[in-house]
């Protein structure tokens, strides 16, 4: 079966991310697909500004960028499944908790269905949409919507984590090379951000891949955060976030 598209999307990323440039029939050939698929694919591609095209080449935009939700979904799948359940499992019976809107996180939210008595609060659009299909409490947070990373943010969003106490808050990063701690993209992201690090225990939840994404927002220090869970790192990625209390590596 043929992947389908945000899936392709998802792997021509994954593929420049290793290679940083290639030729436009090599990319065709690796991903088994037609010149024109592939041209149809690196159009969508080039409009959201996450590749460039140069001479029968392409290659990833150096700049900063979110990549859209339903591509981030696909993207690096296996290790952000293995890490999400490894976070969301430490979930206890009759807990509150928060799950932001990070592409990581959602692909675990089926391991909070084994818990009772949730209380679960996200900014995060599809996240809510799935809690709610698995009758899980959930309390959407308000405020302006982002389309391309389908989440809530702004003043109406933060509030409303004022009046709630947390047990426990999931947070995903959008990486952390030559930073002193967790950041994110979009300074949209960071006055939510902040308040729930003033919550209680702070988890971040993210793939090993973030250690070589850069992000020009830091939201959190390593210092703040309780556990990061994360992919098998090697004894170099484990110095560079030694101030981390506690790492969970699966």
């Amino acid at each position: 079966m043929r992947a389908s598209k945000e899936k392709r999307l998802g792997l021509i990323l994954e593929i420049l991310e290793r290679e940083e440039k290639m030729r436009v029939r090599d990319l065709a050939q690796e991903l088994d697909i037609t010149p024109e698929t592939l041209r149809s694919d690196l159009t969508d591609l080039v409009q959201m500004r996450l590749v460039e095209r140069e001479h029968g080449f392409v290659r990833l935009v150096q700049a900063p960028q979110e990549t859209p939700m339903s591509i981030r979904s696909g993207h690096h799948v296996q290790e952000k499944i293995a890490v999400a359940y490894a976070a969301l499992s430490t979930v206890k019976d009759g807990q509150v908790i928060f799950v932001d809107a990070g592409s990581t996180v959602l692909l675990g939210l089926h391991e909070l269905a084994k818990r009772r008595d949730l209380l679960v609060a996200t900014n995060s659009l599809p996240g809510a949409l799935e809690l709610s299909k698995m009758n899980i409490r959930t309390l959407v947070l308000g405020g302006m919507a982002y389309n391309p990373g389908q989440r809530t943010y702004g003043n109406f969003a933060t509030n409303v984590v004022d009046h709630i106490q947390f047990d426990v808050v999931f947070l995903g990063s959008d990486g952390f090379r030559d930073a002193r701690g967790f950041t994110t993209l979009h300074d949209n992201e960071l006055g939510l951000k902040r308040h729930l690090i003033a919550q209680t225990q702070k988890v971040v939840v993210c793939d090993a891949s973030k250690f070589d994404d850069k992000a020009p927002f830091m939201f959190c220090t390593f210092a703040e955060a309780d556990l990061l869970v994360t992919n098998r790192l090697t004894p170099d990625q484990r110095r560079k976030i030694e101030d981390i209390r506690e790492i969970l590596e699966v």
